[in-house]
């Protein structure tokens, strides 16, 4: 009985290792778009944040800068 188990073992760690084996081939040959991929995600995630900020803190730049300018507008 152990030495039958030892054989189940065997051919699990052995079909395991071809599969890790197949999949590791298969992402070395076929990765060629994924940093773009990744790059365009990081830059989508930027532009969220940036319209983000510039959503809640919009109008408060907006009212300082046109405050300072009516304040230095010359008056006649």
């Amino acid at each position: 009985m152990e030495r039958q188990h030892l054989s189940w073992y065997a051919a699990i760690d052995d079909a395991l290792c071809r599969l890790v084996a197949r999949i590791h081939t298969w992402r070395l040959l076929y990765n060629e778009g994924q940093g773009l991929v990744e790059y365009s995600l990081l830059l989508a995630l930027i532009a969220l944040v940036v319209i983000g900020i510039v959503a809640v803190m919009g109008q408060t730049v907006s009212g300082m800068w046109y405050q300072r300018i009516l304040d230095r507008w010359p008056t006649s």
